[in-house]
Parts: C-alpha cells; sequence; structure tokens
C-alpha cells in the first residue's frame, strides 16, 4: 500500500502540458532528436537563441506539429516545404473570394467560418483537414 501511494503521489507531481508558441520568423539555436513512433524531441536548445528566447524551447519537449506561414514567402521555398510535407498528416488554412449568391455552407466541410458583411460573405475562411 505504501508502494502504490508513493507512486500515486509521484505522478501527481508530473503535469504533461501542450501549448502553442506565438509565430516568430527565423527560429534557430535548437536541435532536434527522434523521430518515428518515438516522436520528434527537443535534444538541446542554445542559452539565448531565439528557439529559447521567443519560442520558449526546453530540452525535452516534443514537438507535435509545426506551422510555417506562407505570408511573403517565395514561390520555391513553400514549393520545397509542401514537397517535403506530402508523405506526412497536413492540415491546411485557406482563405477563398468566392461571389455572395453562391455561398453555401457544405455540411462535410470540418469547419468553416465566413468574414465580412453577411449580405456579401464575400471572404470565407476553411479549415480543411487533408492527409497528402
Amino acid at each position: 500500500l505504501e508502494k502504490q501511494l508513493k507512486g500515486v503521489e509521484e505522478a501527481s507531481k508530473a503535469v504533461e502540458v501542450v501549448m502553442e508558441t506565438e509565430a516568430e520568423a527565423g527560429a534557430s539555436g535548437y536541435s532536434v532528436t527522434g523521430g518515428g513512433e518515438r516522436g520528434i524531441f527537443v535534444k538541446d536548445v542554445l542559452k539565448d537563441s531565439p528557439a529559447a528566447k521567443h519560442l520558449s524551447l526546453q530540452q525535452g519537449d516534443q514537438l507535435l506539429s509545426a506551422k510555417v506561414y506562407f505570408d511573403n514567402v517565395r514561390y520555391e521555398d513553400a514549393l520545397k516545404i509542401l514537397q517535403c510535407a506530402e508523405p506526412y498528416k497536413v492540415s491546411f488554412q485557406l482563405k477563398r473570394t468566392i461571389p455572395g449568391a453562391e455561398v453555401s455552407i457544405r455540411p462535410q466541410v470540418p469547419s468553416v467560418e465566413v468574414k465580412g458583411p453577411t449580405a456579401k460573405m464575400a471572404k470565407m475562411v476553411m479549415f480543411l483537414h487533408l492527409c497528402l
């Protein structure tokens, strides 16, 4: 019984937290390890690097996913990123302009957010989960 109580006490001290960092350019100063079923983990973080300061990465953190923003990205760079991601699970955040008369939200679309004047409904932001 004493052994079980000690195990419960130790388990209650450990907390697993999932967080998303702010978007920052030039994430450098860290290395990763692992891969496959184990996952990808932060191996090392340089003390005063952008990864430590802006992204709050710490040794041992597991990287669950990464977002790459395409604002002001070169075509060649976007193409490389998309090609490298091809064999993996990917989700896209899309922006699409459609005529107001053609707006119809179909139930099979996982998550749709319509922005703008309700009379026009000219802009639609759609989160579409794809597995390439």
